[in-house]
């Protein structure tokens, strides 16, 4: 956690002046907030092996029950990160496509403005659905605004779960199995909430953010407090209004491009707004390249983490049966 946060670097010279609280986030720093939660299933998988809690604790709000309850929330949150990779996916193909049309071009400034345009219409057509662009673009933002609102309510409740079972002292093995699965929950939520923002960005500001109300331990546990440093230092710096970096550098190379169309050539002679474009179309392509192969690399991990829970949810089965015949 500690590596994570000291990763964590916001640019907040992007989107154009988007407003305060705006900032872009790295592909890259995304993909290592993942394998943070991947690594957290395993370790506390391996507690729960070595844990001497019986399984008539399992139920009822017990280990087991807020163990399926985290990682099946996990899931959910894995799932909305794939359709918005899908979505970079075409985002990319179109821009690759613009690249082409602006290279063959040649030095015709006109041309690779107009390839560019191209980049900007496929970006306010998605997502398509049956619906019309405007109506699906609206249940986009609904259904991230939706899913930010059970997370930041599951943060919230964990957070009292946590204070209510430490401060009691209550629950023995049993109960320190409860509080390991809810500071995964807690850590797993907050992480996910800040990712999915970044990668449904416009979608996602349309909430206003999805800052959740982090709150500062109750209770002295010299255990936690790394972990809540940590996590708080991030939940600080992120921005409210995240992007991912790579999507907002191929964005300003299309806004130049598409802004050079503009100027009519008016502040430059016909031969230097060619080049301009030229070398403008060159830049495209080059950041079209970065964002994909950043894009891959998160995909890669979203299925490392997904392989990791799910062998996790069947081994944590395996070991509540071989409690409950011991």
């Amino acid at each position: 956690m500690a590596h994570l946060e000291s990763t964590l670097e916001v640019d907040n010279g992007v989107g154009g002046g988007a407003g305060v609280g705006s900032g872009s986030v790295s592909m890259r720093w995304c993909a290592d907030a993942m394998r943070l939660v991947k690594r957290m299933q395993r370790e506390m998988l391996a507690i729960f092996r070595k844990a001497d809690v019986p399984a008539a604790a399992a139920g009822g709000g017990g280990w087991f029950e807020h163990y399926m309850q985290e990682t099946a929330a996990l899931l959910d949150f894995l799932n909305a990160f794939k359709a918005a990779v899908s979505r970079m996916h075409r985002y990319c193909i179109v821009v690759d496509f613009a690249a082409q049309v602006g290279r063959a071009a040649g030095g015709d400034g006109g041309g690779a403005a107009a390839a560019a345009s191209l980049v900007v219409e496929s970006a306010a057509a998605t997502p398509r659905t049956a619906e019309e662009p405007g109506q699906a673009a609206s249940s986009a933002a609904a259904a991230v605004r939706d899913k930010i609102a059970d997370a930041k309510a599951a943060v919230a409740e964990a957070e009292r779960l946590e204070r209510t079972i430490i401060s009691a002292g209550a629950g023995g093995d049993a109960g320190g199995m409860v509080i390991v699965t809810l500071v995964a929950k807690i850590t797993t939520s907050v992480l996910s909430m800040f990712v999915l923002q970044a990668l449904t960005s416009p979608s996602s500001l349309d909430a206003g953010g999805v800052q959740p109300a982090l709150a500062s331990s109750a209770v002295d546990v010299p255990e936690l407090e790394p972990w809540r440093e940590s996590l708080s230092l991030i939940h600080d710096r992120f921005p409210s209004r995240a992007t991912v970096a790579e999507h907002e550098k191929v964005a300003t190379v299309v806004r130049d491009l598409v802004n050079g169309k503009d100027d009519g050539g008016g502040r430059h002679g016909s031969h230097q707004q060619d080049e301009l474009a030229r070398g403008h179309v060159e830049l495209l392509r080059a950041r079209s390249g970065e964002l994909r192969e950043e894009v891959e690399m998160f995909d890669c991990v979203l299925d490392e983490v997904f392989d990791e829970v799910i062998r996790g949810r069947n081994e944590m089965l395996g070991i509540l049966r071989d409690k409950a015949l011991t």
